[in-house]
């Protein structure tokens, strides 16, 4: 058995494949982008709030704020189908929803955006918070990159109306 067959067969025993080539059913996740969100605050602010990189308080935020940013890829994965396939293109009420969640959550972000253009040009006021170091700039902008791929899955999956418990598929 050669590496190429071996790596297939761990692709298929790990079910990798439902994830690569879209084999899933799409799923209604209400309120697991809200704990990624949570998750992503909170590490963000525990690394920021202790600046030595040394301290444990540091690594445990860094460890909380990229696995909620690795969870953000694979909600935005698991959750409401975005993206057709050769064998399932979107239907209509598919494609209708998908533009509604896209649309509400890119007002969303501009309105952070904007609202953070302001707050950073204040942030010079007594109490107000401002990003010190490159890091922290840089672990904001992927706060907001992770934000831009939640919001839509749970803009979705709050339009969707909630599965039947009759358990007819």
């Amino acid at each position: 058995m050669t590496l190429l067959e071996k790596m297939d067969r761990l692709v298929y025993a790990t079910h990798l494949d439902h994830i690569v080539f879209m084999k899933m059913q799409p799923r209604n996740l209400r309120w697991s982008p809200l704990l990624v969100i949570v998750g992503l605050v909170a590490g963000y602010t525990m690394m920021v709030k202790t600046p030595i990189v040394t301290l444990p308080g540091f690594w445990i935020g860094w460890l909380l704020y990229y696995g909620a940013f690795l969870a953000a890829c694979f909600v935005r994965a698991f959750g409401p189908r975005f993206t057709p396939t050769v064998r399932q293109p979107l239907d209509e009420r598919e494609l209708m929803i998908k533009a509604r969640a896209h649309a509400i959550s890119g007002v969303v972000v501009a309105s952070c955006a904007m609202f953070g253009c302001f707050y950073m040009a204040s942030a010079g006021a007594p109490f107000l918070w401002h990003p010190h170091t490159p890091y922290d700039w840089i672990n904001l902008g992927f706060g907001v990159q992770a934000g831009a791929m939640l919001l839509p899955t749970l803009v979705a999956s709050w339009l969707q109306p909630r599965p039947s418990g009759d358990g007819e598929d």
